[in-house]
């Protein structure tokens, strides 16, 4: 902390420097001024965080001084040294905002004590001034260049010499607890904590005393031990950016990302304190892979639905996540996902909806790791299996044919055969199709095949054999007489006719 003391009497210089231990009350710099002139040039070159001014010197006035400071020059705290124990110099002190007003001979016991007022209040002014920056930086993410300079003298009157950033997620916290849960862990910080949203928060550790990277997360885990002692069952977070040396703001937006990164490891590790590690997660994944488990949970519901085997996929599926460690965002929007599949595969008619239909992605969230997500999923498989064993079975059967006719379309859909999957005899499969749906079930085929076909010939340029085959006929010849039955044109006809339309 900077310090100037202005006064035209060598002797006060003199006398302060020996009386007063100016490292113990915290200042760092001290420029000596003896005239008005030369204060006044002082304050705008030296940029002092207090000032000691007495009123009488030549050129100009204290009081003069303070007057005439410019606008952009930030006003030091001041206190007056004077001889003068009048009323106006003491009015117009008071009115310039002087902290104190001293008569000379100075009481040294009365300055010591001004002295660590003044900076006792310079540091809560910074750090103030350190917690703006700070929140304005977390929205952004960016450190704008007026805010570099700012950010900079804050954290040199602070006197940090390191700095940490820690993303806390939990319930029932707030700004003041997780600072005094901190200070309490580690008294020589300076926590500056920000709510980033209802349950998230930003903390910058300003760090006084030099601190190796192991005691950031003992401090961490210390803090969690005194949040878990004033909460009852918390479900609390911690993630420690690396230490950086100093504070510079144009890194802060890395060390947040770096504590955010952090906080998201503990969904695969299901810790609650984490550290940094870099490229923790693979942001380069595809959907491809997970193709095959959707086709495969269509089916298992389409089918009789095993539970052991949907079992043994999600688990899986799930061991996949892990060993790829995929963003926990992107796992929780592809359990959505596959969730979602699962409950437009389940039969519905005459049913009321399920526990799956209502899941959104803050229900999937409130699950915090990849433990807890998963057995989620495995207590709906076991739902699932209760809604299939549930009443209606005529109903769910029918619809689970029919849903299997719908994406198997172009494989061998013969009433045997398909009677044969389902576990029941062919002649009841026939009956019961016609009861359910309204139409005979190879009719029903037909139908479904002869939808595709049309489909395909106005959305692609293939040849009848290929769409033929596609959709399920043994040769082009079976398949174009069946389609000219079905639409009363040929498949050559219908493209023309449809396309036609279309320009």
């Amino acid at each position: 902390m900077k310090l100037l003391i202005a006064d035209d009497q060598t002797s006060l210089h003199t006398f302060l420097d020996k009386t007063m231990n100016w490292t113990a009350l915290g200042i760092t710099e001290i420029k000596h001024a003896y005239d008005g002139r030369e204060t006044l040039q002082q304050l705008g070159e030296f940029l002092p965080d207090i000032v000691i001014l007495d009123i009488q010197m030549p050129f100009m006035s204290g009081i003069e001084t303070l007057q005439q400071l410019d606008d952009s020059i930030k006003k030091p705290k001041t206190v007056i040294v004077s001889a003068h124990d009048e009323f106006t110099y003491a009015r117009e002190a008071l009115r310039l905002d002087v902290y104190q007003y001293l008569l000379k001979p100075v009481d040294v016991v009365l300055l010591k004590k001004t002295i660590l007022e003044l900076t006792s209040a310079i540091h809560a002014e910074q750090q103030s001034v350190l917690a703006h920056e700070f929140g304005k930086l977390v929205h952004s993410r960016s450190a704008y260049a007026n805010s570099l300079a700012v950010v900079e003298r804050a954290c040199g009157l602070l006197k940090l010499q390191q700095c940490a950033v820690l993303h806390i997620e939990g319930e029932s916290l707030s700004e003041p607890l997780l600072a005094e849960w901190l200070l309490q862990a580690e008294p020589s910080l300076i926590p500056v904590v920000y709510r980033k949203s209802r349950n998230k928060y930003s903390c910058l550790l300003g760090i006084t005393a030099p601190m190796p990277e192991s005691r950031l997360l003992e401090l961490c885990q210390e803090t969690l031990s005194r949040i878990q002692a004033h909460i009852p069952e918390p479900a609390v977070s911690i993630g420690a950016s690396r230490m950086m040396d100093g504070c510079h703001a144009d890194q802060l937006p890395e060390l947040l990302e770096q504590s955010e990164e952090a906080g998201r490891l503990s969904f695969y590790t299901c810790e609650p304190v984490n550290a940094y590690q870099k490229e923790a997660f693979n942001e380069a994944w595809g959907m491809q892979h997970f193709q095959s488990y959707e086709q495969a949970y269509r089916e298992m519901v389409v089918r009789e639905f095993a539970p052991e085997a949907a079992r043994k996929l999600t688990a899986e599926m799930f061991d996949y996540f892990r060993s790829s460690r995929i963003p926990p965002e992107d796992v929780y929007s592809l359990v959505l996902h596959f969730l979602y599949v699962i409950a437009q595969s389940i039969p519905t008619m005459g049913r009321s909806r399920t526990k799956l239909d209502n899941i959104t992605m803050d229900d999937l969230r409130s699950y915090r790791n990849i433990r807890e997500l998963e057995l989620l999923f495995m207590s709906l498989i076991d739902h699932i299996a209760s809604i299939m064993k549930g009443p209606n079975l005529t109903e769910d059967m029918v619809m689970r044919v029919k849903q299997y006719v719908d994406l198997n379309y172009g494989e061998d859909l013969s009433l045997q055969m398909v009677a044969d999957r389902f576990g029941v005899d062919r002649f009841q499969l026939s009956r019961l199709f016609k009861q359910e749906m309204n139409v005979n079930y190879w009719n029903y085929v037909i139908q479904i095949r002869m939808e595709k076909a049309a489909e395909l010939l106005l959305r692609t340029e293939e040849k009848n054999s290929v769409i033929a085959s596609v959709t399920g006929f043994v040769d082009e010849s079976h398949f174009s007489r069946t389609f000219k039955k079905y639409y009363d044109v040929s498949p050559k006809q219908y493209r023309q006719l449809h396309r036609g339309e279309k320009h």
